[in-house]
């Protein structure tokens, strides 16, 4: 394993269409009309970890460190990882080496040109072991999925995420929930401690469990995300 770990400071638009805005928005205002978003919306995410030593004191690592954090806005098309299936490439690099670039390039090949427009990804920088930092993003008409992605650093290829989450909410948009995070396992390379060598599995992707974060068979929280609509 590398404990190779990339902080990284920015917030980049990959692909850009929709006619109107260089962020690749509708120019109208955001609503929600019945038939589905019009317009955009804004949310805050707000990422919190609580992974202290005394919570979880097997093999508590030095300094250990979530990120570089992600969060990409998408279409309902765009998967870009899903517990009980392989990673990709791109999520491989990013687990295990916190390569965002990576992981960015890999989606963008992965969609192709056709569907210009149906992403937009945005990172920052790591944050400490008991932390909490916020994100602002805003969701389209075409982008309707929030996918996050925090690194746990160090660790063999463990990370914390959700995957897909719709804003629509059957026929209004979300207003505020709070999702509560336990470690997965990116199955890209074995080892059951944080400082594990670099060796290489194929496994699908699962919530870890057993030690070192929980003494038996039920995953802990090791963080949570609430993800709160601010222009509601």
């Amino acid at each position: 394993m590398k404990n190779i770990f990339k902080t990284i400071l920015f917030s980049v638009l990959l692909i850009v269409s929709c006619e109107g805005d260089d962020d690749g928005s509708p120019s109208s205002g955001g609503v929600f009309d019945g038939d589905g978003l019009s317009g955009t919306a804004s949310y805050s995410l707000t990422f919190e970890t609580n992974f202290s030593e005394d919570s979880f004191p097997t093999d508590y690592p030095d300094n250990p460190t979530f990120g570089p954090i992600l969060v990409i806005t998408h279409s309902p098309e765009i998967s870009i990882f899903e517990i009980g299936e392989l990673a990709s490439d791109g999520l491989k690099a990013y687990a295990e080496d916190g390569d965002v670039g990576a992981l960015s390039a890999f989606i963008s090949a992965d969609i192709g040109e056709e569907n210009e427009g149906l992403f937009v990804l945005s990172t920052t920088s790591a944050i400490g072991a008991e932390a909490a930092t916020t994100i602002d993003i805003t969701v389209t008409e075409a982008r309707t999925r929030i996918t996050f992605l925090a690194r746990l650093d160090p660790s063999p290829d463990w990370f914390v995420g959700v995957s897909s989450f719709d804003v629509v909410n059957g026929n209004e948009l979300v207003d505020s929930e709070m999702v509560n995070l336990s470690p997965l396992d990116s199955g890209t390379a074995s080892g059951n401690t944080y400082e594990a060598p670099a060796e290489q599995e194929s496994a699908n992707i699962s919530t870890y469990q057993g030690l070192p974060f929980a003494d038996g068979p039920f995953a802990s929280s090791i963080a949570s995300l609430l993800i709160e609509r601010n222009d509601g």
